[in-house]
């Protein structure tokens, strides 16, 4: 009889620990299921530079429109693909309806943050020249991937998924720094700590 307990008991507890195993894995397969991968993450970052110079070409003359017409044509496949993946990860992560509603919001607020960013006073021309240097990178003859061109180019729009540590570029520059450029320290302050001598 005492062995029939022990046994019984000792199933009782492989049974009990297995459940618990089984909830761990399932919470990180929920966990894993909330993040974005990293050809989501790029398909978001895809859809802001679209947006961005979707709005360049409605503001920044015909030359920009000429410009935006050939990048949609050059990459129209890719940006076809990317968008349906964009629309599957707001599906997964929100379920059909509040994906599609969420899908077409961050697609209308990043072309409302584009247009906001252009309209600030004196900001015009310096994004149309920045949209200009994205178009003459990207309808350059040797013509890049999509992809890999956009991890280039920052965005400045919010992510609007977990990337759980991918890490996606924030803000929009036709042209990065100029490597030789040497900052300017900040004069000191009253009130700041003194210097260590060492």
């Amino acid at each position: 009889m005492k062995r029939m307990k022990l046994g019984t008991k000792l199933g009782a507890c492989v049974a009990a620990l297995s459940l618990v195993g089984a909830t761990a894995a399932q919470a990180q397969i929920r966990s894993r299921s909330n993040c974005a991968s990293a050809s989501e993450v790029s398909a978001v970052q895809i859809s802001a530079v679209q947006q961005e110079l979707t709005d360049a070409a409605l503001a920044c003359g015909p030359v920009a429109v000429t410009n935006f017409n050939r990048f949609q044509t050059v990459f129209g496949k890719e940006l076809r693909a990317s968008d349906a993946l964009m629309l599957r990860m707001f599906k997964r992560l929100h379920g059909n309806a509040r994906g599609n509603a969420a899908y077409d919001s961050y697609k209308t607020r990043a072309i409302a943050n584009a247009d906001l960013r252009r309209t600030k006073p004196g900001q015009h021309d310096n994004f149309c020249r920045s949209a200009n240097i994205v178009f003459a990178a990207a309808l350059a003859p040797d013509k890049p991937v999509l992809e890999d061109f956009v991890s280039g180019v920052p965005v400045n729009e919010a992510n609007p998924v977990n990337s759980c540590e991918i890490p996606v570029a924030i803000t929009f520059q036709g042209v990065q720094a100029d490597p030789g450029t040497i900052p300017i320290p900040r004069p000191t302050l009253a009130g700041d700590p003194p210097n260590p001598v060492y």
